[in-house]
Parts: C-alpha cells; structure tokens; sequence
C-alpha cells in the first residue's frame, strides 16, 4: 500500500488550490507513471502535459474555473452525497473525528473537501480504505466526473487519476478487478 498511499498524497497536493510549489508538483506527476498504478500515472502525465509551461495564476485561474463555480463539479463529497442534508452534517463530523484521529488537520476547507480525504485514505488501514473509498470517495467522484463532462480543464485528468485509484483500492480488499 505504499505506493498507492505515495500516489494518494499526490493527488491531494494535484487538487489543491495551486501556488508556487505547483509547478515542481506537475513534475512530480509527469513522473509518476515510473511508480503509480498505469491508469492512474497515464492521467497525471495528460494533467501534467496540459499544465507544462502555465504560470501560477494561470494555473490558479484554471483551478478556480473548474471547482468553485459550479457546484457540479466541487471538491466538498459530502455535497456530492448529501446535498445539503443533516445527513452531510453527521458525514462532516465523521471525516473531521477521522482526520484528527490520523493526526492530519482540514486546514481551510471541510472535513469532507476530497484532498483532505485522499490524505486520509492515504494512512487508513487497507479495510477502511477500501470502505471510504467505495461507499464515499467512488460515488462522489463520478459525480464530480459527470459535472465535468464537456469543459475542457486539466483537472479532469486528476480527477480521473482519483477515480483510478480510489476504484483500485474499493476493489483491492474485496478481490475484484477495479472498474475502468
């Protein structure tokens, strides 16, 4: 599970709002396919081939546009799953008691903003992993998928790279092949 915890940290860094560690992070994901599961490493080489050469504001403009307009297409999974039901206030709690028990923080954003739980995933035992990722990360993403579809944006190459690896790892515990 190292490597999908290295790849999970990555994809976290991948969708968080860009500054001026961002273009050694695009580095770092043209790379990945030497280590990362293929068909998640073949989405951050397109990420990181459609980002080679933005500025920072570029990039952070390009971020903004995907994530923060439209509610389609934002990175808050609970939204996704609950809309804003009681029952997306009870899975806040849940993901805020499970960062800080994995001694990691939400920082600006919610407990259930999807960086905050790649880095979970990232250091959950591999049963709990597989749970979250099916039963939340999974559903949320395809929907994030879906709210995507037809703008052209490099994110949905991380998004897509996130769907690869959560699905491997919803699968992995189970014994089944993960869904392309």
């Amino acid at each position: 599970m190292a490597g999908d915890s290295a790849l999970l940290v990555l994809l976290a860094r991948a969708l968080t709002y860009p500054d001026a560690a961002t273009p050694a992070l695009v580095a770092e994901c043209s790379a990945a396919g030497r280590w990362a599961e293929p068909a998640a490493a073949a989405e951050l080489a397109l990420f990181a081939k459609a980002l080679a050469g933005d500025t920072v504001d570029t990039m952070q403009e390009r971020f903004t546009q995907t994530f923060d307009f439209d509610p389609k297409s934002t990175l808050d999974i609970g939204w996704h799953l609950f809309g804003e039901n009681y029952e997306r206030g009870d899975f806040l709690v849940r993901m805020r008691e499970a960062l800080a028990a994995h001694g990691l923080e939400e920082g600006v954003d919610l407990s259930d903003h999807l960086p905050n739980l790649l880095r979970l995933l990232a250091r959950l035992p591999p049963e709990a992993a597989a749970e979250l990722a099916s039963a939340s990360i999974v559903p949320a993403v395809e929907k994030i998928l879906a709210g995507l579809d037809g703008r052209d944006t490099p994110y949905e190459h991380v998004v897509k790279s996130v769907h690869a690896a959560a699905s491997g790892l919803a699968h992995a515990t189970a014994g089944e092949a993960p869904h392309g």
